[in-house]
């Protein structure tokens, strides 16, 4: 891990504040002058960049006949490393390494609370999303989660993804000098015909150093956008409304190294949900994309034992751990037995399947 990444985690992780946009920067982190010329933001998305982060989610979710909301949290370990750019944008590849749920369900939910927890552990450890970011900053379309996977774990997989989605947003062209405010908005339309929406303001507050000689400068952007994201729906299209507000410092290095977001979520389905989000990032050194096998969809659940990325309780009947049969006693003296071991890590050698990156289901 680079100095500078290793110097930005230790600031970042002594910052302290309840909430964005307001909280105190970190006494680590001394205020310098932001150049007059101003400054150019951009992310670091060559080939082969990777980043890892820590996400904390908290969802707080009204539901129609409880006193209380629900109480959901949830603490999961990314990797995430840049496949390939092009003009349509960069795809993307990301792992959860580690996932940990404090997570309240409804009455009517099918598992209990602990069943749950359980299952998030035995299957959504190892699992990959891929996906596509724009040359502007914005994903083309947020993966959906398995079909085939119970609605309370598919809830746990959309919240992570709301996760890993406050890493991107848009950035300005041009440099911004402290105080500037860069209004835009944006619209495109997904693989599937579904509408995307977002306009954005965002300022440069201001700008800091570690107060070592390291000379890590991360620059504090004050974020406030109004979303409208149309998802598939039993009858057609549903229009989504997500107000956000966020606090990122964003390294020059190329990456939001520290992220403080809330986001106001109405559905006209599933109704109001309230989202907190918490990141921490570092960039690490390039990895080898030709190395790294892909998942067959663009969300990949590991339920096969065998898989070197599974955690659960089943165990992995590989057949080169058989004893092998005895040699007969007329067997030639010098002769050897043919091995019928088979390679039980077979697919996961398969030829990966061909991804646009929009968000459809495996």
């Amino acid at each position: 891990m680079p100095a500078s990444a290793r110097v930005v985690l230790a600031v970042l992780l002594a910052m302290s504040g309840s909430g964005p946009l307001g909280c105190s920067v970190s006494t680590e982190l001394r205020r310098v002058r932001t150049p007059r010329q101003g400054v150019t933001l951009e992310y670091l998305r060559s080939k082969g960049q990777g980043f890892e982060g820590t996400l904390k989610i908290g969802n707080t979710r009204a539901i129609e006949g409880l006193t209380e909301p629900l109480s959901q949290t949830l603490t999961c370990e990314v990797s995430m490393v840049m496949l390939a750019t092009s003009d349509m944008g960069t795809e993307v590849r990301a792992t959860f390494t580690g996932v940990d749920l404090d997570w309240d369900l409804p009455p009517a939910a099918t598992y209990s609370s602990d069943e749950l927890v359980e299952l998030a552990h035995a299957q959504l450890r190892g699992m990959q999303v891929t996906f596509v970011v724009r040359p502007d900053g914005r994903i083309q379309a947020l993966p959906t989660p398995p079909a085939n996977a119970p609605l309370e774990l598919r809830e746990v997989i959309e919240t992570m993804l709301m996760g890993l989605e406050s890493f991107f947003v848009p950035l300005p062209g041009q440099p911004l000098g402290r105080n500037d405010v860069w209004h835009e908005r944006f619209e495109h339309t997904t693989a599937n015909g579904l509408g995307q929406a977002l306009e954005q303001d965002l300022r440069l507050d201001g700008s800091y150093e570690h107060r070592t000689d390291d000379g890590v400068v991360v620059r504090r952007l004050m974020i406030e956008q109004q979303r409208h994201e149309q998802r598939g729906g039993e009858r057609g299209p549903v229009t989504v409304e997500r107000d956000v507000r966020a606090e990122v410092l964003f390294a020059d290095a190329g990456y939001p190294a520290d992220i403080d977001r809330e986001t106001r979520e109405a559905d006209p389905e599933e109704g109001v949900v309230f989202r907190k989000v918490r990141a921490k990032w570092i960039a690490t050194r390039g990895l080898v994309p030709e190395l790294m096998v892909p998942p067959p969809g663009d969300v990949q659940v590991i339920r096969d034992p065998c898989n070197p990325d599974y955690v659960g309780p089943l165990a992995c009947e590989d057949e080169g751990d058989e004893p092998e049969p005895p040699e007969e006693d007329d067997e030639p003296d010098g002769a050897s037995a043919e091995s019928d071991d088979e390679d039980a890590d077979a697919d996961a050698d398969a030829e990966p399947s061909e991804d646009d990156g929009d968000g459809d289901a495996p």
